[in-house]
């Protein structure tokens, strides 16, 4: 199993949509997000590695920026805009397979942050590597933006 490590992520820039998710709807609202972003014209041409950055994340639901990385805002949808996607410390780690296994590999950061003693903030990003029709061949970067001490 790979493991768990802590890395100062850069920035990084990409085109996407903002939504405020409720956490009942996250997939069906994911999905759609995606096929707004995939439509004709919504980017322009160009590869870029899809992504989600959950922001201010609640109990009920969080603030989503789903979108492209590398790519920029084409002129088809309004709501696709350039975005921005924070550096910062996060902890991270990869996860092979299939989306519905990533609670184990979510599961694992947690352990290792209480572990160590750390404390998060409220806002992690997946960023998805390119498709394959053997999922276990599918790798997709889970990161958790690691809090401040005061």
């Amino acid at each position: 199993m790979v493991g768990v490590h802590i890395i100062d992520l850069k920035p990084q820039n990409g085109a996407g949509i903002e939504a405020i998710v409720r956490w009942a709807d996250v997939g069906s609202s994911i999905r759609r997000t995606f096929d707004r972003l995939y439509a004709p014209d919504a980017l322009k041409p160009g590869h870029g590695h899809n992504f989600i950055l959950y922001q201010n994340e609640t109990r009920e639901g969080a603030r989503l920026l789903i979108g492209v990385l590398d790519r920029e805002a084409g002129s088809s949808d309004p709501d696709v805009k350039a975005v921005h996607v924070p550096g910062g410390r996060v902890i991270t780690a990869p996860h092979w397979g299939d989306y519905a296994s990533m609670p184990a590999t979510y599961g694992r950061i947690h352990d290792d942050i209480k572990a160590r003693g750390l404390r998060r903030a409220p806002m992690s990003l997946e960023v998805y590597g390119d498709w394959d029709d053997d999922p276990a061949k599918v790798k997709t970067d889970l990161h958790i933006y690691l809090g401040m001490a005061i």
